[in-house]
């Protein structure tokens, strides 16, 4: 008979299954590569409008990729699993934690550029930076704040280990886009999202084929 941590197991283990079909990563790819492409164009008022266009475009293009490959690719192979109240939980606590890191991002925007367009506030304050190269670094170590912890939250909520892996490359390309002003860095690191994304798909493909009575002219 199993034991309740068998079964944690077992859940676990099934929970897992869903992200081998290497969607999620390619998904993640897509985002990061669209703003790297934003942050290619120029940015005056005719390239502004491109800009924003890649950029939405590229989301919306990952989100329905995502969307259809697991409803006419994933879903097929894999068929309907319904977890448990603990798995719901999980990801209810991961939703409460995302919300308070928004808030708190948000707050740290807002407060920088009420101090970059106040730098009389800051100095009074003792926030003054008073070297530009330490500015920059404060931006880029903000900037890799924002993705690095979410991401690393999600991996751990939702039983994700490549998550970890894609918050590092996620957080070194933000840092590095904003120290040294080239989109290049967030491009490569799409690209070393997106590779293994592509090989678990194809991997996923093999290991699961598309059940006889799902299969095109199946009997």
């Amino acid at each position: 008979m199993s034991t309740p941590l068998d079964l944690r197991k077992l859940e676990k283990k099934t929970f897992r299954t869903i992200y081998e079909d290497g969607l999620l990563d390619i998904d993640i790819a897509g985002v990061v590569a669209s703003m790297a492409l934003m942050a290619f164009l120029p940015e005056e008022d005719a390239g502004r409008w491109l800009r924003y266009g890649l950029f939405f475009g590229g989301m919306i293009a990952s989100t329905l990729i995502y969307q259809l490959g697991k409803k006419f690719i994933t879903g097929p192979r894999l068929g309907q699993v319904v977890f448990g109240p603990a798995r719901k939980r999980r990801g209810a606590t991961l939703a409460a934690i995302l919300g308070v890191i928004i808030v708190i991002q948000a707050l740290v925007v807002l407060g920088s550029v009420v101090f970059w367009n106040n730098p009389g506030l800051a100095q009074r304050l003792g926030l003054a930076v008073s070297q530009p190269q330490q500015g920059k670094l404060l931006v880029a170590v903000i900037g890799a704040l924002f993705v690095g912890p979410s991401m690393t939250l999600m991996a751990y909520f939702n039983d994700f280990p490549r998550g970890y892996y894609i918050a590092v490359l996620l957080s070194l390309g933000v840092f590095l886009l904003i120290w040294f002003r080239s989109p290049l860095m967030m491009l490569a690191a799409a690209v070393l999202i997106f590779i293994p994304g592509v090989v678990l798909f194809i991997r996923f493909l093999r290991k699961y084929p598309l059940p006889i009575d799902k299969a095109p002219h199946g009997e």
